[in-house]
C-alpha cells in the first residue's frame, strides 16, 4: 500500500511541475533565422488526451509571454530584433489543473538581410555565358532577379528563381531573396556588370611614331578597331592600369616629362551597347629620354648660323685691308715723283745756316720723298728732331 502511495505521488509531481516526454513545442516556418517584420508560428503539442483539454502558454527565458488560451498554436507578427531568446510551451489539463511543459526551443531575429551576388568573369565572349550566384546567409528562400542595361529600364527575370543562374545577356544585374508563402524580402543586392566581348583586335598608334620622346614633347595615341571602321565607339584608356580617361574620340594626347615612363592600352565599347565591348589593347610604352647637352650636339645648329656669317666677315676685312694697302702704295708713289726737284734746295739751305754760325737749330728731317706739309702713313717711320750745334757732332 506504501508503494502504491508513492508511485501515485511522484506520478502527480511529474503531471504537476515535470517536462513531460510527450509535449513538444514546434514553430512555423521551421528556419533557423528570422528578420523584422515576419511572422512566426509557435505550436504546443501535448501528446494526450485532445486538445481541447488543455490550455496552453508560451513562455519566454521562463517568464510568461502570450497568456493561456485553449488553441495550441500561436503567430506572432511581426517579429523584432528583441524576440532572439528561448521558448517554452506549457499545458494546463482543464479537468485537474495538472501541467506540462516542453523543452525549450531558441528563436533567433537578426537585421534584414542583403544578399552577396558573385560571377565568374564579367566579361565573356561572343556566345558565352557565366554563372551569377545570389546567397544569403539564412535558408528558406526563393529568389527574383533583375537586368537592365544603359538605355533600357531595370525587368525581372520571370523565369528564373534559383539561386544560380547562367546568363549570356549583357548587362546590369541584381537580386533579392523572398520568404516562400511570405510577403517578405530581403534587400537587394549590389549590381553586377556583365559584358559581351568582341572578337575585334584593338591596335593603338602613335604620332609621331617614335620609340622615345623628349620631355617637353606631345605624342597623341590612337585607339584603332580592327574591323570596327563603321561603328561608332567609345574608348577608355587606362596608364599603368589606372582609367585617364573616356571619351567618344579614339585620341589620347600624352605631355611627357623627365619622370614619364608609362605603359598605355585601350578598350572600346559600341555607344548603342555599352554592354559591348572590344578586347584590351597590347600595352604600349611610352619612353622618355632626357636630353642631355654636349658641346658638340649643342653648338652645332649655332655653328650652322655663325660659321658662314663669319667666313663673309672675314672676307670682307680682307678686302677693304686690301684696298687700304694699295692706296697707301699709291699715295706714296705718287708724293715721292711729285717733290724730288726740292730736296737738293732743301739740303743746300741746312749747309747754309750751319756755315753762318747758327748756334742752335732744330730742323725736322723728314724721309725721302715728303715735302713736310703730307706724307705717307707708315707706322715704322717717324718725324727725327736733330740738335745742331756749330763745332760739335749732331746726336739724336
Amino acid at each position: 500500500m506504501t508503494k502504491v502511495l508513492g508511485f501515485i505521488l511522484v506520478m502527480n509531481a511529474l503531471l504537476c511541475c515535470g517536462h513531460a516526454e510527450g509535449t513538444i513545442l514546434t514553430i512555423d516556418p521551421n528556419w533557423s533565422t528570422f528578420h523584422p517584420g515576419e511572422r512566426v508560428t509557435f505550436i504546443c503539442d501535448m501528446n494526450e488526451g485532445k486538445d481541447t483539454d488543455w490550455e496552453y502558454e508560451i513562455k519566454k527565458n521562463g517568464e510568461q509571454f502570450l497568456h493561456s488560451n485553449p488553441r495550441k498554436s500561436f503567430t506572432l507578427l511581426p517579429i523584432q530584433i528583441d524576440h532572439s531568446d528561448e521558448y517554452q510551451c506549457c499545458g494546463h489539463r482543464k479537468s485537474s489543473g495538472d501541467t506540462k511543459c516542453s523543452d525549450t526551443v531558441s528563436l533567433t531575429v537578426t537585421a534584414q538581410p542583403k544578399p552577396t551576388q558573385t560571377a565568374g568573369p564579367t566579361t565573356i565572349p561572343v556566345g558565352g555565358s557565366v554563372t551569377l550566384s545570389c546567397s544569403l546567409p539564412s535558408a528558406g528562400w526563393k529568389y527574383k532577379w533583375y537586368i537592365r542595361t544603359k538605355n533600357t529600364p531595370e525587368v525581372q527575370l520571370t523565369d528564373e528563381e534559383n539561386r544560380d543562374i547562367n546568363v549570356a545577356q549583357a548587362g546590369i544585374y541584381r537580386c533579392l531573396g523572398m520568404r516562400p508563402n511570405e510577403n517578405y524580402q530581403s534587400l537587394v543586392s549590389d549590381e553586377v556588370s556583365i559584358t559581351i566581348s568582341f572578337s575585334n583586335e584593338v591596335v593603338v598608334t602613335r604620332q609621331p611614331n617614335r620609340p622615345q620622346m623628349f620631355s617637353g614633347e606631345s605624342i597623341t595615341l590612337t585607339c584603332e578597331v580592327q574591323g570596327g571602321e563603321t561603328t561608332e565607339w567609345t574608348c577608355e584608356w587606362r596608364r599603368d592600369g589606372k582609367t585617364v580617361k573616356v571619351g567618344n574620340d579614339k585620341h589620347l594626347t600624352v605631355s611627357v616629362n623627365e619622370s614619364s615612363s608609362e605603359e598605355y592600352m585601350c578598350q572600346c565599347r559600341r555607344r548603342d551597347d555599352w554592354f559591348s565591348v572590344t578586347k584590351w589593347s597590347e600595352k604600349i610604352p611610352v619612353s622618355v629620354s632626357v636630353m642631355v647637352s654636349s658641346p658638340v650636339s649643342s653648338s652645332f645648329p649655332l655653328l650652322l648660323i655663325v660659321g658662314p656669317f663669319s667666313g663673309i666677315v672675314l672676307i670682307v676685312l680682307l678686302l677693304l685691308l686690301w684696298h687700304y694697302r694699295r692706296s697707301n702704295v699709291l699715295c706714296c708713289i705718287s708724293q715721292s715723283s711729285a717733290t724730288n726737284h726740292g730736296v737738293d734746295q732743301t739740303e743746300g739751305h741746312l749747309y747754309s745756316s750751319l756755315l753762318h754760325g747758327t748756334t742752335s737749330l732744330y730742323e725736322t728731317v723728314h724721309p725721302s720723298g715728303a715735302t713736310g706739309n703730307e706724307r705717307c702713313h707708315n707706322p715704322e717711320e717717324g718725324s727725327v728732331y736733330v740738335n745742331v750745334r756749330p763745332g760739335h757732332k749732331s746726336s739724336a
